[in-house]
């Protein structure tokens, strides 16, 4: 599902957040991505979705070569993953429905199509009963789970995850890892980043461990 073949990533001369990575992961995996803060994570995770380019190296992600890739399939690359942010990024002058359904009209989804899409996300993630409250309304393990929503509403083949326990306490983290372990028991193939030694600790899934900017064994 997904490959990068000795992948570098130079940001200024000389100086890498990522350096010749490689590895492999199996569709409908689920997997840790661990390191130090500064380690890569977030810049391994912004190059899967296509929102960075390699200095060098190739990424694959299922039968797509992103040294291939033109411009205009891009978008179409995008609605195959979702992201999930540990700030969430939800805007606050929109309501929780009108958030799960931004990727659906950027992707341009038919609008008769959307309200059942975003309901069931919505659903999915315990949230049916707040679609048109406010995220500042939510708690934050609430705005989480709309995060969580956004991402899968679309039914992408690919969940990523930057921290999205990181501002969590231990049982709202526990919840999200459980929603995230269903969609991967659905076929989703989940990477996460995260650092929090709990988590990685409770939850024995493989770990793909960078340390800085390498994969350490």
């Amino acid at each position: 599902m997904i490959s990068f073949e000795r992948v570098s990533l130079e940001y200024q001369a000389g100086r890498f957040a990522l350096k010749d990575v490689s590895f492999a992961l199996d569709s409908g995996s689920f997997t840790f991505l661990t390191g130090h803060s500064g380690a890569g994570k977030s810049s391994l995770l912004r190059l899967i979705a296509r929102l960075e380019s390699p200095t060098s190296g190739n990424i694959q992600i299922g039968n797509i070569d992103y040294s291939r890739l033109r411009p205009r399939q891009e978008p179409a690359l995008r609605q195959q993953m979702g992201v999930v942010f540990q700030d969430n990024q939800l805007l606050n002058d929109r309501s929780v429905f009108d958030n799960v359904a931004l990727p659906l009209i950027i992707g341009g989804y038919k609008f008769a199509n959307i309200p059942t899409r975003v309901t069931a996300a919505l659903k999915k993630v315990g949230l049916a009963g707040k679609a048109f409250d406010a995220p500042q309304s939510l708690s934050g393990g609430e705005q989480q789970r709309v995060g969580i929503a956004r991402a899968v509403v679309a039914r992408p083949k690919l969940l990523l995850a930057d921290e999205p326990t990181g501002n969590l306490d231990a049982d709202i983290s526990a919840e999200i890892m459980q929603l995230l372990m269903q969609f991967n028991a659905s076929g989703v193939t989940v990477l996460l980043a995260t650092h929090d030694e709990g988590l990685l600790n409770t939850f024995r899934y493989p770990r793909l461990m960078l340390n800085q900017g390498q994969i350490s064994q």
